[in-house]
């Protein structure tokens, strides 16, 4: 990822109208820009001193908002307390809290499709927490790769869709695809359902809390009713309860 940095110093007394005019125009020029993650304002009510912090998906698109950005420039001039030009700067994002957690969960998605439960493990917290439709709550390593290995076992060819992954924080949501054909036994919280050969296709979604680099909470949000009525255990149209 890249950020583009433009410091600028205003009149003390126009802060408050720079930081509505940022809200009002920066931001939603952000926001519509293909490739722009996030933006940020950054003031010291006492120097005048402002930093704007925009972040983009690639280095691309961050050079492709260059003459957006001059025209807001442009825009908040006459709050400007100084006649020198602010600069607008691009850099690398090297690494942040947001890229690594980011990065935990995709090792773990792209482990999980190459069916390396280890891999996944080696990511997981000691006291890691997952929860899951029907109740299902399970604490520890060990209980997780179990839960994990009870798909792979009924989906042998088990794989994932990654749709979109968003980071915010030590949190991660995934919004997902699970796809596989079911020949082998699946276990559920209503009791082993056995191989029925068909296919099954279904979205999820998944959070994830990061400490320190290793899963502490995973929570799992699926259609069960779905799940059954594919798998022709439950009567086409039947309703979730979730």
């Amino acid at each position: 990822m890249h950020a583009g940095v433009i410091r600028s110093t205003y009149k003390k007394g126009d802060l408050n109208q720079v930081v509505k005019e940022y809200k009002e125009s920066a931001l939603p020029a952000l926001a519509s820009h293909q490739g722009s993650r996030s933006g940020m304002l950054l003031v010291d009510h006492d120097s005048g001193e402002a930093i704007s912090i925009a972040i983009y998906e690639d280095e691309a698109s961050a050079k492709a908002f260059a003459p957006k950005a001059v025209k807001l420039l442009e825009s908040f001039k006459k709050y400007r307390s100084s006649t020198s030009e602010p600069k607008r700067e691009l850099f690398e994002i090297a690494t942040s809290t947001q890229q690594e957690t980011k990065a935990v969960v995709e090792r773990g998605l792209k482990a999980f499709n190459a069916h390396d439960l280890e891999a996944v493990a080696r990511d997981s917290a000691p006291d890691i927490e997952l929860t899951a439709p029907g109740g299902v709550k399970v604490k520890g390593v060990q209980g997780v790769k179990e839960y994990n290995q009870s798909w792979i076992k009924a989906f042998p060819d088990a794989r994932i869709e990654n749709k979109k992954l968003i980071a915010q924080g030590n949190t991660v949501v995934v919004e997902g695809t699970f796809s596989g054909t079911h020949t082998g036994p699946l276990k559920t919280p209503m009791g082993e359902v056995p191989p029925t050969g068909r296919k099954l296709k279904g979205d999820f979604i998944q959070v994830f809390e990061i400490d320190r680099g290793l899963v502490k909470r995973n929570y799992l949000m699926y259609d069960q009713v779905d799940v059954m009525t594919q798998l022709g255990m439950a009567p086409a149209g039947a309703k979730s309860t979730a």
